[in-house]
């Protein structure tokens, strides 16, 4: 069952994000960046706006998510989930071949480019030259055009990066290649890659976690390098998997089974009563997180836990008008 839960600004929040074009979500493992990133989409398409999913190294989860068969091999062309929807899965080493590609038109020279040994160990070894790519590919997306009309081909992308760390790295490299390469070519790109990221009109780099100890810290730390180091245009907080209880665990705890009921029952109702009271503790506990991250200057969305046997399409949905409120 998805109960819904408002926050304060929630309805602004959101439609201040889809006035962008590119939406990032940045967070710790596991807290459901791809969970978010999937509903936001659904929830951005259904209002009418061509929207890219962007998915980096390889991760297919939102195409999971999002009702799309696996395919048998890698592919650098979008996938189509409804008529307003697009999921594509973005590789460095995938972008930087495709862009010699465009730079060198003989495929015959590029093939024993791309199989020699010193082309797989500076693409192995090369420091940020992956998450370069990836950001050019981005970049490149954000100004593709539709042929048929001329007009641009999306009106927004959303891209699920990976754990926080690894995801900083991806915001942090435009701006080393920047300053490390005074001109030429890569500065040129670079300096593309880094306008856009830091154009609020444009950009909103997003926090999701869960109101839990090592995900609310780890927020924070992102939210200061974001703001302070990075000093890229943030957006929203997504609060995920927030749990609700109608009933207190001081009024749970003065719950009794009456003794009358027969035995099955009475064993039933028992079982009933201690959960209620385990997860109105849960509840107790994620209270004093929530607090916490009130203190961010962040408009908060927030998404209930979702009490279902195997996660899927349906609460996908379900959270994504949530999200549209």
């Amino acid at each position: 069952m998805v109960a819904a839960t408002e926050s304060v600004g929630q309805d602004s929040a959101v439609s201040t994000l889809f006035e962008k074009r590119l939406l990032f979500l940045v967070g710790k493992g596991g807290v459901g960046k791809t969970t978010v990133a999937a509903a936001l989409a659904l929830a951005a398409a259904r209002q009418g706006k061509k929207t890219l999913l962007i998915e980096l190294e390889d991760n297919i989860r939102a195409a999971r998510l999002l009702g799309l068969p696996p395919i048998p091999q890698r592919t650098d062309l979008p996938r189509q989930v409804s008529p307003n929807l697009f999921v594509l899965t973005v590789n460095g080493q995938a972008a930087l071949d495709e862009y010699l590609q465009r730079l060198v038109p003989f495929k015959r020279v590029l093939r024993t480019v791309f199989e020699s040994r010193p082309y797989q160990y500076f693409v192995a070894a090369a420091p940020g030259i992956k998450e370069l790519m990836t950001m050019g590919k981005v970049w490149f997306e954000e100004h593709q055009q539709d042929p048929a009309t001329g007009q641009l081909r999306w009106d927004l992308l959303i891209i699920d990066t990976p754990a926080t760390g690894h995801s900083l790295q991806y915001l942090r490299m435009p701006q080393a290649a920047y300053d490390t390469f005074s001109e030429g070519l890569v500065h040129r790109k670079a300096e593309e890659v880094v306008t856009f990221l830091s154009d609020s009109r444009r950009t909103a780099v997003n926090l999701v976690t869960t109101p839990e100890e090592l995900p609310v810290s780890e927020t924070f730390d992102a939210y200061q390098q974001l703001r302070d180091d990075l000093r890229v245009p943030l957006g929203v907080l997504f609060i995920n998997r927030v749990r609700q209880a109608s009933l207190s665990r001081t009024t749970l705890e003065h719950g009794r089974v009456d003794g009358k009921v027969p035995v099955a029952e009475r064993s039933l109702a028992e079982h009933v009563l201690a959960c209620a009271q385990a997860e109105a503790e849960l509840v107790e506990a994620q209270a004093v997180h929530l607090q916490q991250l009130q203190e961010l200057p962040l408009p908060i969305v927030s998404l209930p836990f979702c009490f279902v046997e195997e996660f899927g399409f349906p609460q996908v949905e379900q959270l994504s008008h949530i999200i549209a409120s």
